[in-house]
């Protein structure tokens, strides 16, 4: 390797996500993940002033799956739209998720990591939006009639802030999609040259 190649890191050695690949992977996220977004836009299933504890509890556990089988399926959604080589193709790449997890559990779970960060960043982002457009309101009809819901949800600044989390949680999905991209390709670099 010469001096030249070692200081100079291409787009898909893991430094920087290939901005290409990271596009395609975010808007196959974007269709793919489409019972996320439904889910997220009822209230009744996501807020406890919405609808009751128990439907919440069942809102979470249906979001859990939802999450965790988007982040299962990320690699497999990237390697359609974004292939590369021999090694990230349609069929392969959670098998290459496997080997990098055999490998280099370290790398793996920096790149997990960066998922969950970048989730927790949607969560962040989506406070932000309902502080801006508040979405919860006291129902002053409550006060004088106890049957009465005690909150108003104001449906549109509620569907706002689902869809800006979607797409904050979507872009973290691909972010961790490509970045595993690139270790599979440095992965394969590796064993090429060795």
């Amino acid at each position: 390797m010469t001096a030249t190649s070692a200081t100079h890191r291409s787009p898909s050695d893991g430094s920087l996500p290939d901005a290409s690949a990271l596009a395609r992977t975010y808007g196959a996220c974007l269709a793919v993940n489409l019972p996320l977004l439904v889910l997220t836009l009822i209230p009744q299933l996501m807020r406890s002033r919405a609808g009751s504890e128990s439907l919440l509890m069942v809102g979470m556990a249906l979001l859990l799956t939802l999450v965790v089988g988007a982040v299962v399926l990320a690699p497999e959604v990237s390697a359609r739209v974004a292939p590369a080589g021999s090694h990230w193709r349609p069929g392969g790449a959670r098998g290459r998720v496997r080997v990098l997890i055999r490998e280099s559990r370290r790398t793996y779970l920096w790149r997990l990591g960066e998922f969950v960060a970048l989730y927790i960043a949607a969560q962040g982002v989506g406070g932000l939006v309902a502080w801006l457009l508040p979405h919860v309101a006291d129902n002053p009809a409550h006060a004088t009639d106890p049957t009465a819901s005690a909150w108003i949800i104001d449906y549109p600044n509620y569907a706002i802030q689902a869809v800006v989390m979607y797409a904050c949680i979507c872009f973290a999905l691909a972010w961790y999609a490509t970045r595993l991209r690139a270790e599979s390709a440095r992965s394969a670099r590796a064993r090429s040259v060795g």
